[in-house]
């Protein structure tokens, strides 16, 4: 059967005839014990890195938005962003999993009860397999300014 025919059932309707190819069995690898895990090369390090970075505190100061700037990057980079305590008291958490966007930009609420001007720092983590491969630490207050910077490659 032709690919004009199976064009032309198909548009009329019809389903597919018995005489048209198909393989019988799907190969999904290639190794003889069946295990498809065995020989898959090592995964590379995300090349995504942060270019820059804006914090924005909201005016009512209930919540915190943090945008950043990614370099193109071949494969969906993983981002941890962490709002902490001057302390190092982790207040809100958020992950990114292969972040499709060159501009992600999560808004976290805060704890209820923080006064305004309260100083916090945004923590924004690119993530390797093992340890961070690039860290931002981004001192802000509460119902405080836009906090906007590039950063350095490096």
């Amino acid at each position: 059967m032709t690919f004009r025919e199976l064009a032309r059932d198909r548009a009329r309707g019809r389903a597919m005839k018995d005489n048209a190819v198909m393989p019988d069995d799907i190969q999904f690898y290639d190794n003889a014990n069946g295990s498809p895990f065995d020989k898959l090369p090592q995964r590379p390090p995300s090349d995504a890195r942060i270019t820059d970075y804006r914090v924005m505190p909201w005016p009512d100061g209930t919540r915190v938005t943090v945008e950043m700037g990614l370099t193109p990057f071949k494969e969906f980079p993983s981002i941890d962003v962490s709002i902490l305590a001057e302390d190092g008291e982790v207040l809100r958490y958020t992950s990114m999993v292969g972040a499709m966007e060159r501009r992600p930009a999560p808004t976290m609420w805060l704890p209820r009860g923080i006064p305004k001007g309260t100083p916090l720092v945004a923590l924004i983590e690119v993530l390797g397999d093992e340890a961070p491969l690039q860290t931002v630490r981004v001192a802000f207050t509460v119902a405080g300014p836009i906090i906007k910077q590039t950063v350095e490659p490096g």
